[in-house]
């Protein structure tokens, strides 16, 4: 599951740098440039199409500093986190194994959910948040 997602975002590195249509999405360049500008100081809202958290330029900050596709692999690991909250969860509920199973392949191995973080949409992120504090309300 984290290798298929690892090969699809060097694949989307390469087919951005090789291709004219980008794999990358294009909000993906706005939380770069957002992380730019916070690593010099500056507020994220310089750029003129930011229009998320500041949090999030935070989170992205490694763009500006170790490699232009840290976020991507942020919110792949996101990905996969919802998938582990998503089995937490229904065990909580007493969901049997089986079904479990299902339910966490059935979003890990959804198309359109690891395509998603792989070409930096921040979604994961959101759903990861979502489902944590689901978790946390029924084991509190």
């Amino acid at each position: 599951m984290a290798l298929l997602r690892v090969a699809l975002i060097l694949y989307g590195d390469w087919q951005d740098f090789h291709m004219e249509v980008r794999y990358t999405d294009v909000d993906y360049l706005v939380f770069s440039d957002a992380a730019a500008l916070v690593s010099l100081g500056q507020s994220p809202f310089k750029r003129t199409t930011y229009r998320y958290s500041p949090l999030l330029a935070f989170q992205i900050l490694p763009n500006a500093i170790v490699h232009p596709s840290w976020g991507k692999y942020l919110f792949s690991a996101a990905d996969l986190l919802v998938g582990y909250l998503i089995r937490t969860i229904l065990k909580l509920r007493g969901v049997p194994d089986d079904k479990c199973m299902y339910s966490v392949m059935a979003w890990l191995f959804n198309p359109f959910t690891f395509t998603i973080g792989t070409r930096g949409n921040c979604e994961p992120i959101v759903c990861a948040a979502i489902l944590w504090i689901i978790t946390c309300i029924m084991t509190s």
